[in-house]
């Protein structure tokens, strides 16, 4: 069991404002970068542009909406739209799944703003505090929430798995089926598909 520590955001993050802020109405469609705005879906990314490389903010960090505290993990660098900041890690350990773990921790946190709070400002947003997980030096544990990451994420597909079974249970006895063997080849069929949806989760 790891043990825990407060941080601060600012400790575990540095906290700016995007390089160029683009007005949608300006913009065409249909290019190659993410164009990432406040919304809460599609990842916050309303669509993909093209734009001058030099204004993109860097992958591999989190976007955050000001004034709807809406978080989300970018891969691949990006535009922004007005009222977001960037979330670029300290650390080198920062990827896909840690992220979701922060981003996790960190809404819950960020719940005690209201929405449309002009309190997101750069310099309160680093000294928000978060309980994070710490290595037997007192660090920050990035390889434990990448497993507990991946442990929800295991946990969620066999769940998935289990619904699927029980769907298909009800099904083969509402057709008379209940009792049908499966082939050698459906079987196999079967495990594949199991053995695919465990390499998705690794």
């Amino acid at each position: 069991m790891s043990k825990f520590r407060t941080f601060t955001m600012g400790d575990v993050f540095e906290i700016t404002t995007p390089k160029k802020k683009f007005n949608a109405n300006a913009l065409t469609f249909g290019g190659k970068y993410p164009y990432v705005v406040r919304s809460d879906n599609n990842n916050g990314i309303r669509g993909y542009i093209d734009e001058d490389p030099a204004y993109l903010n860097d992958g591999n960090t989190i976007s955050f909406g000001q004034d709807t505290a809406t978080m989300f993990y970018q891969k691949q660098p990006y535009f922004t739209g007005d009222k977001i900041k960037i979330f670029t890690p300290k650390s080198t350990k920062f990827n896909k799944r840690n992220a979701q773990y922060l981003i996790t921790v960190a809404k819950k946190a960020f719940s005690q703003f209201s929405w449309g709070s002009s309190s997101f400002n750069v310099n309160i947003l680093r000294e928000v505090k978060i309980d994070l997980p710490v290595d037997e030096d007192g660090k920050i544990d990035f390889p434990y929430m990448e497993n507990r990451i991946r442990e929800l994420e295991a946990e969620r597909i066999r769940e998935l798995e289990a619904e699927r079974i029980r769907e298909l249970e009800a099904y083969l006895k509402v057709t008379g089926l209940s009792d049908t063997t499966l082939t050698p080849a459906e079987q196999a069929v079967l495990a594949e598909f199991r053995e695919r949806e465990r390499e998705r989760v690794d």
